[in-house]
């Protein structure tokens, strides 16, 4: 297979996120970028996959995990996990996962289950590694990653967490599954507490962190038929941020960021400033090839594939179910 195939091949992945689909389209159009036989792929595809029949259902795909919380030291807190290939995981415009059940489980939307909240002192991130952990193979516990003088200021606002959900006193019912779309948004409200107060410590990541939980929120709204406009704007002012104080040391984060900014913007309707970003990835491009003169070891491709997903959405900004 020739380099240019295979460059071809790894951009069409990034476009259509799924290899049979690639492979579909170049038996069709052979080794070519063309956005609209790209759409025309993608539409028969989700026509055949919506005649599809589906097995009975069999399996929770969800299991319990018992944690201990980094802040009041409570101990015995429930976590939901998901279960290895149970669901079939894709991704909207805007990264935010989705799960289609596979063969032989229930379907799930882990989206509503995926933060862990302590009902003590209302501590809540989707990342268990946040939290104290035991494991089968050591006999002691496994400390939370996030670092003590972070945790000291967690302990300083639990009162102002607790104000979030003034219209509930009992949080372990709350947040005791099956979780409501209200309780899986104040469980979002919870971890962006989290990651607001990261943020004010110059925590690497937190300020994508918080882009993240608000997209999470926007989608559970939008599942729910609620206006999403808000906390899309307040999402997209988080990745703002993410990309003026080079909160994301990691280039992968650093790119998705410029490309979420494009796709906030677009949904927005301030198609000048998603443009705007757009060129962005041309001058982190110009200057990495410049780079690479000196250093061969570097290249291009991650950039080429969020730009890739970037201008996507920009010839196709007019399409009104490009957000759907």
């Amino acid at each position: 297979m020739s380099i240019d195939v295979v460059e071809v091949k790894r951009r069409l992945l990034a476009l259509l996120n799924d290899p049979n689909m690639v492979n579909d389209y170049i038996r069709q159009y052979g080794p070519v970028i063309d956005i609209k036989k790209i759409k025309s792929v993608k539409e028969k595809r989700e026509l055949s996959g919506a005649n599809a029949t589906l097995p009975k259902p069999e399996h929770d795909p969800v299991f319990e995990i018992k944690l201990k919380c980094p802040v009041c030291n409570k101990d015995l807190i429930t976590g939901y996990d998901l279960r290895a290939k149970s669901q079939q995981i894709t991704q909207n415009r805007f990264l935010v996962p989705s799960y289609e059940r596979t063969q032989g489980y229930d379907a799930v939307d882990y989206s509503l289950l995926a933060v862990t909240v302590c009902p003590r002192c209302l501590f809540a991130s989707p990342d268990k590694k946040d939290f104290i952990r035991k494991q089968f193979s050591v006999p002691d516990e496994v400390k939370s990653q996030i670092p003590s003088q972070i945790i000291m200021t967690f302990q300083e606002r639990i009162g102002e967490r607790k104000a979030l959900l003034s219209s509930t006193t009992d949080y372990e019912s709350h947040f005791s599954r099956p979780r409501s779309y209200e309780a899986a948004i104040d469980s979002y409200k919870l971890a962006l507490s989290r990651a607001k107060a990261e943020a004010w410590h110059g925590q690497p990541y937190s300020c994508y962190k918080l882009g993240s939980y608000a997209l999470r929120i926007g989608k559970i709204m939008k599942d729910n038929n609620i206006d999403d406009s808000e906390v899309l704007k307040d999402a997209l002012g988080y990745f703002c941020d993410a990309f003026r104080t080079s909160n994301c040391p990691s280039e992968d984060l650093e790119l998705q960021t410029i490309y979420l900014i494009v796709a906030l913007y677009l949904r927005l309707g301030d198609f000048k400033k998603a443009h705007s970003y757009i060129a962005v990835f041309t001058n982190l491009k110009n200057n990495r090839l410049g780079e690479m003169r000196t250093d061969p070891k570097l290249n291009t491709i991650a950039m080429d594939r969020w730009a890739d997903r970037a201008k996507f959405l920009w010839e196709e900004r007019e399409d009104p179910q490009l957000f759907k």
